[in-house]
């Protein structure tokens, strides 16, 4: 490898144009004073977290005062109903208030033996029925269109 004989020239104006972005030494009086300003800022937002959170908690207290008021208001709203609904307080109302008497005598009807297929086992839906004796007029014609749809349709 060959040596360079002559001696790099650098450009003295780039290095004039770099210092200017290098950092340089900040005055005692500015460094303190940026200190000063980030404590009050910090100290601040402490401030301001702190009082949040005491706003919080009040509203916290708050709503539980107001859910155990409703939860009292529950509790004697059942007791409430629990009185009404007493079958003793129910029937005197019926006979006093609204004019209800009990039955005289009792009434018993015969029962007739089920028809043949049905049980007690069954729903009532699932029980057959008796068709009808007389049919309308109309489902008879109904019937021989909906057969003469499905002899064209095939």
């Amino acid at each position: 490898m060959a040596l360079r004989q002559e001696p790099l020239l650098r450009d003295t104006a780039l290095v004039v144009r770099a210092s200017r972005w290098l950092p340089t030494a900040i005055p005692l009086s500015r460094l303190v004073l940026v200190i000063i300003v980030a404590a009050f800022v910090l100290a601040m937002v402490w401030v301001q977290q702190t009082q949040t959170l005491v706003r919080l908690g009040g509203e916290i207290q708050r709503l539980e005062r107001q859910l155990e008021t409703v939860e009292l208001e529950r509790q004697q709203i059942l007791a409430e109903l629990a009185v009404h609904s007493d079958l003793s307080r129910v029937q005197r109302i019926a006979f006093t208030e609204l004019g209800m008497r009990e039955p005289r005598r009792p009434l018993f009807s015969r029962a007739q033996p089920l028809p043949p297929g049905v049980s007690f086992d069954l729903p009532l839906w699932a029980a057959p029925t008796q068709p009808l004796a007389d049919h309308p007029w109309w489902e008879a014609i109904t019937r021989e269109i909906s057969a003469r749809i499905s002899q064209l349709a095939e």
